[in-house]
Order: C-alpha cells, then structure tokens, then sequence
C-alpha cells in the first residue's frame, strides 16, 4: 500500500471518492484565481479600450461636423443643395466616415452622401428627428443600415454669424467597425497571454504546491502510522521553513509519547503486580480488613474478616449491607453504625463478639478513602482477634500475682512478726501481771491496736492477691479528681497548703471504675500532703493528649531520691514512718488494670510529680 492509499483509507478520513488532495485544490485554486484575473483585466482593458476609441472618434466626427458646418452656412442660405452633395460626397470619401447628411432649416434632406434620391426628404427615424431638432452637438451611437455594425452619428446645428437662426443641421455618420476590430483583437491577444499565463502558472503551482505538499503527505503518512500505533518511525523533512519545524515537533511529540507509552506500560506492569501483592497480602493477613461505603454495603472483604464474622459467602456478601450479617453482634454493629453517622471518628474499641459456644474479644479501628471531591466515600475497618492475647494478658497477670507471692512473704514475715510478737508478750505476762496495775489499760490498748494493724495488712494483700473485679463504665476523669479534691480541702489549711487546680473543661471520658479510681487519687495525693509537713504547693491538672486521659499531681515537698524511686512500687517499701508499704502497690496495680500507666518524676528539694495515664473512651469491657 502507498502513501496516498494509506492516506486515503486511514481511520477518520474519507473514503477514496470524496478524498480530495491539497496539491489539487491548491492547482485549482491558483487556476481558478488566473482566470478570474485575466477575465477581470480583459473586460477592464476592453471597456478603457472603448472608451479610448469612442472619445476619439467623437472628436474626429465633431472635428468634421464643424468644418462642414462653417462651411455649409453660405450654402444652405443660397438653397446650393448641388454644391451641398458634392462637398458630402468628397467627405464621405473617407473609409471612417460611412455617410453624410446635411438638412436645411426645414429639417428635409438638402445632401446625403452617395444617395441623391434622398434630397429633400424628410427622415422619419428618431435619431434623425431628435438631430433635426438640436440646438447643440449630439452624438448618437445607434445600428448601421446594413443592421450589422454600430455607427457614431455626430450631430451639429448650422446658425448665421452672430445669430441664433438656426439653418440647417450637418450630420457625419462614422463607422465603429474598426473599433470593434482592435477590441476583438484585443480580446484575442489577453485570451491567449492569459492561456499561456495559465499553463505556466499551473505548473509553476504544480510545483509549489509538491514542494509543500510532499512533505505534508509525508508528514500526513506518519501521522496516520501513528495513529495506528507505529511510533517507531524517522521523520527527515529538509524543506528549511514552518514544514520542517512542524515534522521536527511532531518528531519530538512522537517520541515523547513513545517514552510514555514505554513508561505507562512499565507502569502498568507495576500497578498489576501490586495489585496482586495486595490481593496476596489480604488473603493471607491474619487481621480482619472490611471495607464498606457510606449506605454500609460491603465492597471488600478479606478471608479474616470473614471468618471474624462468620460468613461462608464473601463473594455474595459484597454490595449487600454489612449490618444484614451482624445481627447476632449488635456491639459490632452499632460501632459501625456508629462510623457510617460519623466517619470521622477514629478510635479504636475492643469488641465482644458471641457465638453459640464461645466469645471472641477483637479490636476494631477504622480509616477513610476519600473520594475526588474530599468527602468521605468509604470506611476501612480492621478487625484483629486478640482473644488468644486477652487470655495471655490474664495468664501472665495471675503468674505476676504468684511471682509477687514470694516477693510479699518475706515482706509479710517481718511486718506479722512484730505485731504478733507484741500479742504474744502481753499474752504471754497476762496471767502472772494481770492484777498489776495498769497492766490491763496497756494490755487493752496495743493488743487490739496490733491485731487491727494485721487485718489491715491482710486486706490489702487480698486486695493483691485475688483476681480484680471493677465495675467498669464510661466516666469523666474530672469528677473523681474533683470529688477527692473535696475530701482533702479541709485537711489543705490546717497544714498550709494550697491547692492549684488546672483541668481543663472539656470532657475527658474513660471506662473506668470510679471507686477505685478515687483510691488510687486520694493515695497519690495524701503522700504529697505527707511529703510537705511544713506546707506548699499541690497542684492537680487533667488534659488530653493522643487520645490519653493525663492526671498530674505534684507536690514541692523534699522529693524522692534516684534510689527509692525504682522500689517505691515493689510490696512493703515505704519512706514513711508509719505505714504497710503497699499503698503505691496497689495503686499501680489498679491503674494496670485500667490498661494504664502510672510515672513518677522527682527532684530532690524540689518536689515529685505522679503522672496517671489513662487511654481515651477505651471500652475494656
């Protein structure tokens, strides 16, 4: 196939009737042009040609018109009609001037050039009657007698000398034969210089036009490989003006989109073979991954999830609604519904999930897939089980409670023994000092005072030992603070203290245990009053930071040193005189079970801080 047959038939062109090639339209255009011209020039030529020659001839009639008419004057008033024919026949001898006819002031004829017969009529025809009756020149152009040429008929009144009396009427008929003649001659010539202008300007556009077209239907021939995907093609067009520009773009643009081309399908190849890592990656994650649009119907779900939540069909399960197949788990549920009425909650919650034989405990969060516009167009929720890890959790907390066992015997021997060894004394000297006195007042005093002593010890070791049961709820952290606030304020003059508060206003919610809470506070803050026997400063601050609940409480009392702050939390150490030692003990025991945190920050002379963490609306169940 050709250039121009693949020009031709190249997609979004016409077919090979109405095809019409530029070279083409530009030699008929050219053509067309010249002979528009040459038209033009010729009617222009003829009628100044016409115009040349008519004046001309008007000059020469009027010229001989005249010359007659002076002539005549005397003729015509002496009625010499015989002279008068012979002076129209001698003029009438010139080829130009085709009769001569002189009237009398009657208006007959007084001489008619080679036609005596004519004498003394009078002519009936308009151009003789309106001629008759001018007072001034009059030229006429009208058909000759033999019908096929065009004559002048010059016109001009015969009046006495230094009269108005008008004598007769002097006419020269001139022929336009040979006017006619040069015009057609003309015509002729302008006919054939416009032939051979128009053959040489169709070869000379013939030319122009395969100088520029030739490398436009070469140009024009790559554009439509390239549409059909070949771009692997050289463009050398030298033609040194816009054409050689534009095949070097188009070069440049073909080569540009051949490197995207190349690109794209690397690319492509690239987004294939993430697609399919991804697609591995979901299928075998032990996490659950749910992704549901804003009605809540499921659009992607990954074996994981389908097991969490039980589903045998996740192919049937895509584009139904989520809350269809949760039924059963209405705490999953609402914490999905809860995401659909406001996707921009992102707090993660653990979730219990019931079958018929077993529960599960999962921990769900999500995210958004924004659309183009930014709004939200889907929620991904990942669900992963840590039921085995709650189980581990508990496990390894009760092992911590038995390894602690040994850690609180030995400090249970030595805080047992001395209140026991004060009852066995006063025990033991009872019968032989009962009846001295006094004896019995000391004896009431300290026996009942150790043995309390030993069942306060005992219940805080209970509380140590047995397995926690909270009564957890959602709370605001600001009310427990404030609540031991108020238990304290009364003790806060009487040794010299002020109390700076700094919580913020905005709700800090929990799921905590209140009572418990409030334990390990008013614990945290009666040491502080303890560490400042001369009076100072307690300041109690709550704020909110990455999703966590912290409570501060510093004192400017004489502070802890490096070496008691890594004990302070072991069973039985205590820096006070009085005291069992376990009162920080159970304190982080109680934040732990809160899935919390409790740090301590201390200065020497300068005070402590006791920081309480606690995570943000954290459901524990």
């Amino acid at each position: 196939m050709n250039k121009d047959t693949a020009i031709k038939n190249s997609a979004g062109m016409k077919s090979n009737s109405g095809f019409f090639s530029l070279r083409f339209r530009f030699i008929i255009i050219t053509s067309v042009m010249l002979i528009l011209l040459l038209g033009t020039l010729a009617i222009i030529l003829a009628v100044l040609q016409t115009r040349t020659i008519q004046r001309r001839i008007e000059k020469q009639g009027l010229a001989i018109a005249k010359n007659l008419s002076a002539i005549s004057v005397d003729l015509l008033v002496t009625y010499n009609y015989v002279a008068l024919e012979k002076m129209a026949n001698q003029t009438a001898n010139n080829p130009e001037i085709v009769s001569v006819i002189i009237h009398d002031k009657e208006g007959r004829v007084a001489a008619y050039s080679k036609k005596p017969d004519f004498q003394n009529r009078l002519l009936k025809d308009s151009v003789s009657q309106i001629a008759v009756a001018a007072n001034a020149p009059l030229i006429h152009i009208r058909d000759g007698e033999s019908g096929n040429m065009q004559v002048m008929d010059v016109a001009v009144p015969v009046f006495l000398a230094n009269t108005k009396d008008r004598w007769g009427t002097v006419r020269i008929c001139l022929s336009l034969a040979l006017m006619h003649e040069q015009i057609r001659q003309t015509i002729w010539i302008i006919v054939v210089l416009g032939g051979v202008s128009l053959a040489l300007g169709i070869l000379v556009s013939n030319w122009i036009a395969r100088r520029v077209t030739k490398p436009l239907e070469k140009l024009t021939y790559v554009t439509v490989e390239a549409a059909k995907g070949n771009l692997e093609q050289e463009i050398d067009i030298k033609t040194g003006d816009e054409i050689e520009l534009l095949a070097s773009n188009f070069s440049y643009m073909v080569k540009s989109i051949l490197a995207q081309k190349e690109q794209l399908e690397g690319q492509l190849q690239e987004i294939g073979r993430l697609q399919q890592y991804a697609q591995k990656i979901l299928t075998t994650m032990n996490d659950g991954l749910l992704v549901v649009d804003m009605e809540g119907r499921v659009k992607e779900i990954n074996p994981a999830a389908s097991a969490i939540l039980m589903l045998n069909n996740t192919d049937r399960a895509k584009g139904e609604s989520v809350l269809k197949y949760l039924e059963t788990n209405p705490e999953l549920s609402a914490y999905i519904s809860q995401h659909l009425e406001n996707p921009l909650g992102n707090n993660q919650r653990e979730i219990h999930l019931y079958s018929q034989n077993e529960s599960q405990v999962i921990l769900a969060g999500s995210g958004i897939l924004e659309s183009i516009d930014k709004t939200p167009a889907e929620i991904i929720f990942n669900l992963n089980d840590i039921t085995a890890i709650k189980k581990l959790e508990a496990e390894v907390r009760q092992t911590q409670r038995l390894a602690d066992l040994g850690t609180l015997a030995a400090g249970m021997a030595h805080e047992i023994r001395n209140p026991l060894s004060a009852i066995k004394t006063y025990v033991a000297l009872l019968p032989q000092k009962k009846e001295k006195p006094g004896f019995l007042e000391k004896f009431e005093s300290i026996v009942p005072r150790e043995i309390n002593r030993l069942n306060v010890l005992i219940e805080e070791l209970l509380v140590l030992s047995r397995p926690p049961k909270y009564n957890f709820t959602r709370m605001d952290v600001k009310t427990v603070v404030n609540n031991t606030l108020e238990l304290l304020e009364a003790g806060f003059e009487n040794k010299k203290i002020t109390c700076d508060s700094q919580i913020m206003p905005d709700p800090m919610e929990v799921m905590a245990d209140p009572d418990q809470l409030e334990k390990v506070f008013l614990n945290l803050m009666q040491n502080a009053i303890h560490a400042m026997p001369e009076g100072g400063v307690l300041t109690v601050s709550v704020l909110c930071e990455n999703n966590w609940i912290l409570v501060k409480i510093r004192d400017t009392g004489k502070g802890i040193s490096s070496e008691d702050i890594e004990n302070i939390f072991n069973p039985f150490f205590s820096t006070k005189s009085k005291g069992t030692g376990l009162g920080l003990t159970v304190s982080h025991k109680v934040v732990t079970e809160h899935r919390g945190q409790i740090d301590v920050k201390s200065t020497m002379g300068k005070g402590t801080c006791f920081t309480v963490l606690l995570p943000a609306s954290l459901d524990l169940g």
